[in-house]
């Protein structure tokens, strides 16, 4: 799968640009389209049925009504999409194989070399790599364990 969505970015001029590392970034996994899922199942029929009894379209139900009731979703799914990417290194390494353009993960890879890896080098850039994640986690648990708790399925 790589092969295509390679060769699809290089047509299209995204690869060595932050840009284009980013629009791929964006797309979603399977765990937000699991945790909406079970936010939506959760979610009563009457609650859109009143309100298009009421008069509001579609839309309107959507926006006022059902988008913030996934709130918690919402926010897990970007905190969990957050850290996957901050974590992730596989396409940053093959789409930003310019040296100018870095992600956190490729930047600890410069301390291996053929010489020998910098230990100390690379734990230090990891506690520091671990801080700002660590930070997300302390001030948005609540979030994330509250809309993981209430897109499990209740049995």
């Amino acid at each position: 799968m790589q092969v295509t969505v390679y060769k699809i970015m290089s047509t299209l001029g995204f690869v060595n640009h932050l840009y284009g590392y980013i629009i791929m970034m964006c797309g979603t996994d399977v765990i937000s389209i699991y945790i909406f899922i079970q936010f939506m199942e959760n979610i009563s029929n009457s609650v859109d049925e009143s309100a298009i009894i009421d008069g509001a379209s579609y839309w309107t139900v959507y926006w006022k009504i059902i988008l913030p009731l996934l709130k918690p979703a919402v926010v897990t799914a970007c905190i969990l999409k957050g850290v996957s990417v901050y974590n992730e290194y596989y396409c940053a390494n093959l789409y930003l194989m310019d040296k100018e353009i870095r992600t956190m993960s490729t930047s600890l890879y410069t301390f291996v070399g053929p010489m020998g890896s910098q230990y100390n080098l690379i734990c230090a850039g990891v506690l520091i790599s671990i801080f700002p994640a660590f930070l997300v986690f302390i001030l948005c648990q609540k979030q994330i364990y509250s809309g993981i708790t209430q897109g499990a399925v209740k049995g």
